[in-house]
């Protein structure tokens, strides 16, 4: 694959040019659309700041899905990053600028949020230093076809947060349709506008909503030890080679946790996880409302009606994401359930049972996995502590253990809890 950038009136645009050994369809749930994806950058922006390897790093958190065996970047790259980005993988970049100085940031640098408008988001920021800048990737809304996305939320989000002192940076740009379906080629891609800001805007590291169960992998099959696996090997070896390592401040925390926080905090009340209702008034209708009203319910102890309980059952989002087995992110459901009450919805009696609420402890989802600070860079790591303490509790030995012994596969192969599940799809199927 050959990438070229070009630079006009505050407009970036890469165009990939295909090659023969290219992946047009890399699995059968997606394929490449676009070939060519742009960025409306600041009317202030010197494309000229941008370092080379600045421009590789948005390239592959685009292309790689798709890239065979070669990549030309848009300009030579150092040579670290060339290493960083060949290892464990198999492109090869041929453009390589043996005197090219990795970047470095400025002794004043700074985070970069890549910031969703989020509950994971959210927590997130408010565990970072006052300077934290939120850099939000603004999807522009197709124009000939219809979507259920509303980006009222987190635009208000990011009003807010400028208003009360932070600097917001709102970029519109149109990689997530150079897949198809549309969506970030890689995870880590809405880390792109803060990459081709970092010189301009002097940042030194860059910060997700990365979550115990997306980092870990809790709640899904098998625990997964994160700093050891190829997701932050990988990319984030990447990031570090082009000077901006993963900041990932509540990797260790559960989506129970970041609740605790965001109820605790100043900026928590601006989180919004529903991608198509409004600010301050979610849709109702999806399978992250589904998520969020429940463990928000048992959060902030407001007790749901049984006809409120049974609404959330019928969304045909969440119907869909109910019938998997596990369920993702079944760990917060089995917090969710167990402390729910027994007798108040016959629904929520036979949901407990099948996601384990009614006999698991589930306690710790409140607390933090310390094992998180591994990957903290080491300049912001006491800060981070300093905050979290406020708001949550480190796990005990045993509860870490419990968290590393997280293993699904037991409970998937129990005849009990298959034929617990098929009860439980029959009776949501009613709804």
């Amino acid at each position: 694959m050959k990438v070229s950038v070009a630079y006009l009136e505050s407009n970036l645009e890469f165009n990939i040019k295909m090659e023969a050994d290219d992946r047009i369809s890399p699995s059968e749930k997606y394929s490449i659309n676009k070939k060519k994806f742009t960025f409306k950058l600041p009317a202030e922006f010197n494309f000229e700041q941008i370092h080379p390897d600045h421009l590789a790093l948005v390239t592959l958190l685009v292309c790689q899905p798709f890239i065979g065996k070669r990549l030309e970047c848009p300009k030579p790259v150092s040579r670290k990053f060339a290493e960083a980005a060949n290892n464990r993988s198999r492109i090869n970049i041929v453009n390589i600028d043996e005197n090219l100085e990795t970047w470095k940031p400025s002794s004043n640098s700074r985070p970069a949020l890549a910031f969703s408008g989020g509950a994971d988001s959210t927590a997130a920021l408010s565990l970072l230093p006052a300077d934290t800048a939120p850099i939000f990737l603004d999807r522009p809304l197709p124009t000939l076809k219809r979507t259920l996305y509303d980006k009222d939320a987190p635009h208000e989000a990011c009003r807010h947060l400028t208003e009360i002192g932070y600097e917001v940076r709102m970029i519109t740009t149109d990689l997530e349709y150079v897949r198809n379906p549309v969506g970030f080629p890689i995870d880590v891609a809405n880390a792109a506008p803060a990459i081709l800001l970092a010189e301009s805007m002097e940042f030194d590291t860059i910060a997700f909503g990365t979550i115990l169960e997306s980092a870990y992998r809790i709640g899904h099959k098998k625990f997964l030890d994160y700093p050891h696996g190829t997701h932050f090997k990988y990319w984030g070896g990447l990031f570090s080679a082009a000077g901006l390592p993963f900041l990932q401040v509540v990797s260790g925390v559960s989506e129970v946790g970041t609740s605790i926080i965001n109820s605790k905090t100043t900026i928590g009340s601006i989180a919004h996880s529903c991608m198509r209702g409004k600010w301050q008034n979610p849709c109702r209708n999806c399978w992250k409302c589904f998520r969020k009203l429940l463990l928000d319910s048992v959060i902030n102890k407001e007790e749901l009606s049984k006809l409120e309980i049974e609404k959330l059952f019928s969304i045909p989002e969440a119907k869909r994401f109910l019938s998997s087995f596990p369920i993702k992110h079944e760990n917060v459901l089995t917090y969710i359930t167990s402390n729910f009450p027994d007798g108040k919805s016959s629904h929520m009696d036979l949901f407990k049972k099948r996601v384990r609420g009614d006999n698991l402890d589930t306690e710790w989802m409140e607390k933090y996995y310390p094992p998180m600070f591994e990957v903290i860079p080491e300049k912001y790591k006491q800060g981070v502590l300093n905050k979290l303490n406020k708001y949550l509790s480190p796990m005990s030995d045993i509860e870490q253990e419990v968290v590393r012994g997280w293993n699904l596969e037991s409970m998937l192969d129990d005849e009990y809890y298959k034929k617990l599940h098929d009860s439980f799809l029959s009776m949501i199927e009613q709804l």
